[in-house]
């Protein structure tokens, strides 16, 4: 009992970083692209609005953490473009940060499923380590779907301004597909067999 209870403390506390962390990145880029740092309309460094309860259950249930964005007031396509391309790339530089965590098999790590640990307490670093890679993939692919607030979202806006109409108009069409997709573990499956295969 108390190592699963350990375990579910992981994994939460994995899926708060990550939150908090992909959001946090998302605002750097954004005030460096407005050049200043009055270009919120609210305090932004309130980091614990970022932790969403759902994205929560979803990292415990589906491995798919999604976190509460900062409403933007972007005008410009280059910002929208620069902040979606900066999400996708503060996750795949946690993903790709974790994997070789694993290959190289620091800590007591020995692949996805085995930890080579004389004492449970000794897991906490490992696990985290193999959550992050888990959360951190299930984060990317979930926002690899066109939702206006999800990175994808964001690089459509900037690419294309008839394109993200069309993307607002087919949104409750989008989010039904990707909660099924949720709901059906195809996320967590698809991500489970990807790392796998690199290590």
């Amino acid at each position: 009992m108390k190592e699963i209870l350990l375990e579910i403390g992981i994994c939460l506390a994995a899926a708060v970083f990550l939150m908090i962390y992909h959001e946090c990145v998302r605002l750097v880029i954004y005030m460096f692209c407005q050049r200043s740092v009055k270009c919120f309309r609210t305090a932004p460094w309130k980091v614990w609005r970022y932790i969403d309860p759902v994205g929560l259950i979803l990292s415990l249930t589906s491995m798919v953490p999604i976190s509460k964005p900062y409403f933007y007031r972007i005008r410009d396509r280059r910002t929208n473009l620069f902040v979606g391309i900066a999400g996708f790339i503060s996750l795949l530089a946690v993903l790709v940060g974790s994997i070789a965590v694993l290959r190289i098999g620091y800590g007591g790590i020995d692949g996805l499923n085995h930890l080579v640990l004389p004492h449970w307490w000794n897991a906490i670093v490992p696990i985290l380590v193999q959550y992050l890679a888990m959360l951190s993939a299930g984060m990317l692919v979930a926002n690899l779907f066109p939702v206006s607030t999800f990175d994808m979202g964001m690089i459509v806006a900037g690419a294309s301004p008839a394109g993200y109409l069309g993307m607002i108009k087919a949104d409750g069409i989008v989010k039904l597909i990707f909660v099924l997709v949720v709901l059906l573990d195809m996320i967590h499956y698809g991500v489970s067999w990807l790392i796998v295969l690199f290590l």
